[in-house]
Order: structure tokens, then sequence, then C-alpha cells
């Protein structure tokens, strides 16, 4: 009788951790989550970065080109931290990628069902070597 009730209990045990389980994969799925947004979207991200970026000389002249993978986070107040390179074109690339990202204006935050949070990103930027007619304008610190 003793192992009766023991498997019994065993039974109550399995059923209650599924239920359990299922409880919260669809509480997870309940969840909204909306991702951090560059101010005025994808197109403006990509006029800043066209009138930002700043190709370093020597790698222009070497007609160097490619792109570099950086991460960062997006805070709860929007500011971006915690910039690094986690795809490396050259030395003189990377320290631009990170300047860059470093000087975005604050995003939109991230949110989970309504409430801003910290939010980790991962965002190429793709350095190329624009062919000028004419003068050429140097950008170059």
């Amino acid at each position: 009788m003793a192992t009766v009730q023991q498997a019994s209990r065993w039974i109550l045990f399995l059923l209650g951790l599924m239920l359990s389980c299922c409880t919260i994969s669809a509480q997870a799925k309940k969840d909204k989550i909306e991702e951090p947004q560059y101010p005025g979207g994808r197109k403006e991200m990509l006029k800043y970065m066209e009138e930002h970026m700043v190709h370093p000389t020597e790698m222009r002249k070497m007609g160097i080109e490619g792109e570099v993978v950086v991460e960062f986070f997006v805070e709860r107040s929007g500011v971006i931290t915690g910039v690094n390179v986690v795809k490396s074109l050259t030395k003189e690339y990377d320290d631009e990628a990170i300047r860059l990202t470093r000087n975005m204006p604050h995003w939109v935050p991230g949110k989970k069902n309504g409430i801003p949070v910290r939010y980790h990103m991962t965002m190429p930027i793709n350095f190329r070597i624009k062919k000028h007619s004419g003068k050429h304008i140097d950008k170059s610190r």
C-alpha cells in the first residue's frame, strides 16, 4: 500500500511540475517585446552614418573597405553604453565604428510589456569608399 501512495505522490508531483512549466511558457508568450529604435527609424540612422562617418585617410588610400560589427546596450533611458567590436576590420575602422556608435543620439528604448528595459543590440557598420568624380572632400580628423 505504501508503494501505491508513493507512486501517487510522484504522479501528482510530475503533473504539478508539468502544469507549472506550461504556465511559465504561456506567460513568456504573453510578453510583448518592443525593440529599441533609432529616432526616426532606419532611414534616419543611415543618414546619420553617412553624414558622420569618417574614413581613415590611410585606409581610403589603400582602398580598404568592409564591415565592422559592434555590440552595445540601449539603456532604459535610450543612452548607448558598452560599445564593443565583435567583428573587426582594421583598428582604424574599428575605432571609427565605436566613435560613430557612441555619438549616436539617444534611441527610443526597448520595452517589455510597455516598460522600458535595457536591451542588447548587435549592428553591422559598412565602410564603403565612394568613387567621386571631380574633387574629393577629405573628412579625416
